[in-house]
């Protein structure tokens, strides 16, 4: 079952450009109505994390839940830079009969209730907020994915090219597998886009 539900991905290379918060808002203002609940990626704090590891191979499951950390610290920034939006720390406390409104999700509780069951999400560089994006929008049963990123695919858009390019994380065919995606340049004018086949 799907619902009016969008779940967004917000990357990580665009929480310091100036003009987010405001595009952010302009992209949202032109979407069909639903309940917009946003996941914030690490950026450049998480690409910190990453030498880290590679100086001192930490074990996967240190970096995993570090990153996720990292990742309700960006939430936290965006909450910041959009004050009209509401930051929510469980997934029960989400209101999807909210339209007209924002509604940033940091997901380190949800994962952490969810890991080491059958459907958690392997801790692993492998997964990042691409694929626990994908994760939320398949346990809300989300009308669609949109990845709101500072560009589109470079190659014909399908799961397994948008991993093998980079655009996704590894994991992502597998955590998406189910879902309805659309991948959206938030830095071009026209907010120009593409549905991954």
């Amino acid at each position: 079952m799907t619902r009016a539900v969008r779940v967004i991905k917000l990357g990580g290379s665009l929480l310091a450009w100036p003009e987010l918060a405001a595009r952010l808002r302009a992209w949202l203002a032109v979407q069909p109505p639903a309940a917009n609940i946003l996941i914030v990626g690490g950026g450049a704090l998480v690409e910190k994390l990453r030498e880290l590891d590679a100086s001192q191979a930490l074990s996967s499951e240190t970096s995993h839940w570090l990153a996720i950390r990292v990742m309700s610290i960006t939430a936290a920034v965006v909450a910041g830079l959009i004050p009209e939006a509401t930051l929510v720390e469980a997934m029960e406390h989400l209101d999807l009969s909210k339209f007209s409104s924002l509604q940033i999700l940091d997901a380190q509780y949800f994962l952490s209730q969810e890991y080491g069951s059958a459907e958690s999400l392997p801790a692993s560089w492998d997964v990042t907020s691409d694929s626990i994006a994908a994760r939320v929008a398949e346990v809300l049963h989300a009308g669609e994915l949109v990845l709101l990123k500072s560009s589109l695919p470079t190659e014909p858009a399908n799961f397994e090219s948008l991993a093998r390019s980079g655009y996704v994380d590894a994991y992502f065919r597998r955590a998406a597998q189910t879902l309805v995606v659309r991948c959206v340049n938030l830095r071009s004018p026209e907010f120009a886009q593409v549905r991954p086949a």
